[in-house]
């Protein structure tokens, strides 16, 4: 599976400083290149960071060492861009360093990572799109956790949107995302706009709360109030992964897809029946031959 990393944006061409320079050669450096913080290197060992905040009033002839920060929060060139931008927030920092194999390799900025995640959220519901469900599905079994995917797909939806057209359409999946994003939990259910009128969730729940939840997604939508006379329903697919050990990474990926489309094919399954919700068997996480 592509790795949507922080490879992708972060700064390779770094400009750097030691940490016996002075904040005056510092701040002609970040002026100098425009640029807002500087790696504090000791050889090839990253050692610290100093930014345009810290040097302000300094004295421009103390040593960098002084006023620069020790202990500097790094990623991997790897890193996810959904985990880095947790970091960020959880540290409440402006910019990352990233350090591979003990070298600093790049730098990525809040700025650059906002930008690049806006191309994975859907504009229209502020959603995230099918490519961070699947990230965040491997990485989850990648860790050892069972997941479950939901796949939620809107009933007759192409008739409505052909009824009332397109701007009254949109203005439902809207209100439809609104009600999902009611029902899930942070940090433990991971809900995207999958495609079109599909909604899909992976979750750590077990596979009972899992199926609870399915049904409380879809109830929501039938006790929902809509405007222009119409009732909006959704058909349900659930599928669970009981994941043996540790795989391949094209190994997960392939277990992956095939737990996300067992969710897709029973959701399918029960608007044929006409069910609100049809549970897959559960599937096996293994490697695949």
């Amino acid at each position: 599976m592509e790795n949507v990393a922080v490879s992708r944006i972060m700064t390779r061409d770094l400009i750097t400083i030691f940490p016996m320079e002075t904040v005056g050669r510092a701040a002609s450096l970040m002026a100098e290149f425009r640029i807002g913080s500087l790696p504090v290197l000791e050889g090839e060992k990253l050692v610290g960071i100093i930014t345009s905040r810290d040097i302000r009033g300094v004295a421009p002839d103390l040593p960098v060492v002084e006023v620069m920060t020790k202990n500097v929060i790094t990623v991997p060139s790897n890193c996810s861009l959904w985990d880095a931008k947790e970091k960020m927030e959880r540290h409440k920092i402006e910019r990352l360093v990233v350090v591979d194999g003990g070298s600093c390799v790049g730098i990525v900025t809040k700025l650059a990572l906002y930008w690049e995640l806006g191309k994975h959220i859907d504009s229209l519901t502020g959603l995230m799109r099918a490519e961070y469900l699947q990230r965040k599905a491997y990485e989850l079994v990648q860790q050892g956790k069972e997941i479950a995917v939901i796949f939620l797909d809107i009933d007759n939806f192409g008739e409505i949107d052909k009824k009332l057209g397109h701007v009254v359409g949109d203005a439902i999946l809207k209100k439809v995302a609104h009600v999902f994003k009611r029902m899930v939990e942070k940090k433990l259910d991971y809900l995207c706009r999958y495609a079109g009128d599909e909604f899909a969730v992976v979750t750590e729940r077990n596979f009972e709360e899992a199926s609870k939840l399915a049904w409380d997604m879809v109830l929501a939508l039938e006790r929902e109030k809509w405007e222009y006379d119409v009732e909006i329903t959704a058909s349900a697919g659930l599928a669970g992964g009981r994941r043996r050990a540790v795989r391949r990474e094209n190994r997960i990926s392939h277990s992956v897809a095939d737990l996300i489309n067992m969710a897709s094919l029973a959701s399918t399954a029960a608007k044929k029946r006409g069910d609100k919700v049809v549970v897959a068997e559960s599937h096996s996480l293994k490697a695949h031959n």
